[in-house]
This record gives structure tokens, C-alpha cells and sequence, in this order.
């Protein structure tokens, strides 16, 4: 059965062609020029990947992808006319699990697609079977995504929680950032390596008294970051 791909760009041009070519390629494709539209077509549609533009009238794309992630767990990909910007790494953070900056290449971003479609098939196989994972006063239940410090729960986005898991299932260790990229977003991932410096700061933010004098998860100068056993 052919996959499914919504795709949600406020260029009418651009949607008209995009879409083209992905029915070319052998994608079933459903349209929206801006984020109601979009998710009025997420009540009678669950497609298996979403094109999401950041820069949407009215409510952009973060917000959009906010409203969806409450919803259905379906994989996103933003598109973006703002580059090596926060907008990219915010949205990541907040689940999308890839970003393309306009304008692109028709064939990368299909390479990009399956890339992302093949990672979320594997993931349900991928999961740890490590239910508990506890660093000091750092707990981390996996099944329920739920991260306490001192007892007390924590909130961390999607992809903060998975490099925090990555780091507790390596305590002790130093792990590179390629490692972390490969872990936490895929050994397919093609952005920027800003975005676990980011992250690791966001997770510092949460789990570390003074996230400025980090003890919990500390950076090895030259070689990676490991969270204290």
C-alpha cells in the first residue's frame, strides 16, 4: 500500500509541484495551504508523514506541530525558508524528526523521506527493553518517558528525553557528539551538530542545580559529554 504524505506549505506553487512529484514517486499526497487546514484534514486522514512548513500564516508550523503531536504520533519533517536558525533546532526538539531548508533539491528531500519513514517503521523494534535507568538522583523510567530528579518529575521534549536515556544507558562514558547524533536522531541525520549542544543544554536546564557548573552531565573537553553515574 502506497504511503501516505500530508503536506502543509502556504505556497500554492510549491504545494502544486511538491505534491506532483511525490504522486510521481508513488506517494499518496493530501494538500493544506495553511495549519487549519492541515489538521482539519488530520481528523479524516493519518497519513504516515507529514511536509510541514515552519513559516505558516497565523499559527506557524511550531505551534501546528504542537497541535499534532497531542493528537497522533506522526513523523514530521519542516520545510524552511530560515537558515541555521533556532526555528530548526526548536523544532526538532519539540518532535519533528528532520528539517529541509528551502529552496531544495526535489531528490534530496525524497531521499530525506524515505530516510525518515524507514527510521519510524524500525522504531517500535528499536525500543530498549531496559525499563529503569538510575544516575544518582537522576531516574529515568523508559516505558512511561518519565524523568524524576529527586523524586520530583522533570519535563523534557521528546528528543531531550532520548539523549538524556542515551547518556544514562552509557553512564560513566563519554560519548561523542556523533555518537549522540546517531543514537538519538539516526545514522541518517543530516544536520547540524548544534543540535546536541542545544539539547545538552536544555537537558542541563532541567536536571542540574547551577545548569552553568554542571556536575550531573559534564563535558569532556575534545571528546563528548557523560552523565555521572
Amino acid at each position: 500500500m502506497p504511503k501516505h504524505i500530508l503536506l502543509i506549505d502556504d505556497d500554492a506553487l510549491l504545494v502544486k509541484s511538491l505534491a506532483y512529484t511525490l504522486q510521481q514517486n508513488g506517494y499518496d499526497t493530501t494538500t493544506a495551504l495553511n495549519a487549519e487546514q492541515g489538521l482539519a484534514r488530520l481528523e479524516t486522514i493519518t497519513p504516515n508523514l507529514i511536509l510541514l512548513d515552519i513559516g505558516l500564516p497565523g499559527m506557524d508550523g511550531l505551534e501546528t506541530l504542537k497541535r499534532i503531536e497531542k493528537e497522533k504520533q506522526i513523523p514530521v519533517i519542516f520545510l524552511t525558508a530560515r537558515r541555521r536558525e533556532l526555528d530548526e533546532v526548536l523544532g526538532l526538539e519539540l518532535g519533528a524528526q528532520d528539517y529541509i531548508t528551502k529552496p531544495f533539491n526535489e531528490d534530496v528531500l525524497l531521499a530525506r523521506i524515505k530516510t525518515v519513514l524507514r527510521r519510524h517503521e524500525r522504531a517500535p523494534e528499536a525500543r530498549e527493553t531496559t525499563l529503569q535507568l538510575v544516575c544518582g538522583e537522576v531516574a529515568i523510567d523508559v516505558s512511561a518517558h518519565i524523568v524524576t530528579l529527586r523524586g520530583k518529575a522533570v519535563d523534557l521534549a521528546p528528543k531531550a528525553f532520548e539523549l538524556l536515556r542515551a547518556l544514562a544507558q552509557n553512564a560513566g562514558q563519554v560519548m561523542s557528539v556523533d555518537q549522540l547524533i546517531e543514537q538519538v536522531w539516526g545514522i541518517e541525520f543530516a544536520g547540524e551538530p548544534q543540535v546536541v549542544y542545544v539539547h545538552v543544554r536544555w537537558v542541563r536546564e532541567k536536571i542540574e542545580d547551577d545548569p552553568s557548573n554542571p556536575k550531573r552531565l559534564v563535558t569532556v573537553r575534545g571528546v563528548g559529554y557523560k552523565l555521572m553515574p
